[in-house]
């Protein structure tokens, strides 16, 4: 009896988390028989752009993660000695210096007895400096290319949170229940 409710539960929620809104576009009217004019066209819906000041805080948060990324780096280069870390001057280089020090992992020359979890956990380390790095750049990259609108925008009505429960049909008789809604 309880891996049955535990079940539904389950099902239940995962219906709530994977479901999608349903909205179907609303259908076009039919000409009226008789009727000399067709109707007319609804405008097309402004275009939804990020706000003007979007390019510049984008860049500069890119441009915060690649520095910050690169300090981290720098600093532990000057830390650490080659005896210590294989490639621990690489990381002096910037975007490139954490790959360069990660193809010379390896136990120092100097430690005929090295263990491999710092290595590891250098390793580790050193790919997660070198992914923000380079996704910084990214980032300042998409800055730049950046659509955004002219300023004015629409003023959005103040609405708070939203749920709404929706019903859902499976095969020959199977319904269930799922929520949707803004925040």
């Amino acid at each position: 009896m309880q891996f049955r409710a535990l079940v539904s539960l389950g099902l239940g929620l995962s219906s709530w988390l994977l479901a999608s809104a349903a909205l179907a576009e609303e259908p076009l009217l039919a000409p009226t028989p008789g009727a000399d004019t067709a109707p007319a066209p609804a405008a097309p819906p402004p275009a939804d752009l990020p706000p003007a000041g979007a390019k510049s805080t984008t860049i500069v948060a890119g441009a915060t993660a690649t520095v910050v990324a690169y300090g981290l780096a720098l600093g532990t280069s000057f830390l650490l000695t080659n005896d210590d870390f294989n490639g621990a001057k690489d990381l002096r280089i910037p975007i490139a210096g954490p790959w360069m020090s990660l193809g010379r992992t390896g136990c120092p020359p100097s430690d005929s007895d090295c263990s491999k979890v710092p290595i590891v956990i250098g390793a580790i380390l050193n790919v997660i400096d070198g992914v923000v790095q380079v996704g910084g750049l990214g980032v300042i990259a998409e800055g730049l290319f950046l659509n955004t609108s002219s300023g004015a925008r629409p003023a959005k009505k103040a609405e708070g949170p939203r749920v709404q429960a929706v019903p859902f049909s499976f095969e020959k008789g199977g319904v269930g229940l799922g929520m949707i809604g803004t925040f």
